[in-house]
């Protein structure tokens, strides 16, 4: 082991000594990939990133709803567009929307409910383009966390109303 050892200290004795390998070694891959970042850039002078158009069908109308929807459309990466689900299932199809989400009748009380462990969580149908997985798995996260909050939110007040 020491005589490992003592190659290895010899071979980084030698490497610090040879100026052109340091600097072959260490500065040039930063200069290199310093250069196809500025070449390779998308955005340019303060423009921002590219927004993934998500359309939201709330056949609910509840208070949960809307705050679901709301959160969604509070997000910077989503740019949240109001649709009927046949609209949103057309526009899905000819690629005008990479992802819809329908918010069911009833999916206030079911969110609720599923989180006081009383029923299963509610089926929120995604419409989605199979080309666009990425865009599917954020969505499904965000709405995941955004049910969550406006729930836990609601709850507070509706079970200090409820008698002990």
């Amino acid at each position: 082991m020491t005589a490992l050892l003592a190659i290895v200290r010899k071979d980084l004795q030698l490497f610090r000594t040879d100026r052109r390998a340091v600097l072959m070694q260490i500065a040039a891959p930063v200069l290199i990939s310093a250069f196809f970042g500025f070449v390779f850039s998308r955005t340019s002078g303060g423009a921002q990133t590219a927004r993934i158009t998500v359309l939201v069908a709330d056949q609910d109308g509840s208070a949960i709803s809307r705050a679901v929807r709301d959160g969604l459309a509070s997000e910077p990466a989503l740019e949240v567009k109001p649709a009927s689900p046949e609209a949103a299932r057309d526009q899905v199809r000819r690629g005008q929307a990479a992802v819809a989400v329908v918010l069911p009748g009833g999916f206030g009380s079911a969110a609720r409910g599923a989180l006081l462990g009383a029923a299963g969580k509610p089926e929120v149908p995604l419409l989605f383009d199979p080309s666009h997985p990425a865009e599917r798995a954020l969505l499904r996260g965000l709405l995941t966390q955004h049910a969550m909050q406006a729930v836990s939110r609601q709850e507070p007040a509706a079970g200090s109303e409820a008698p002990m």
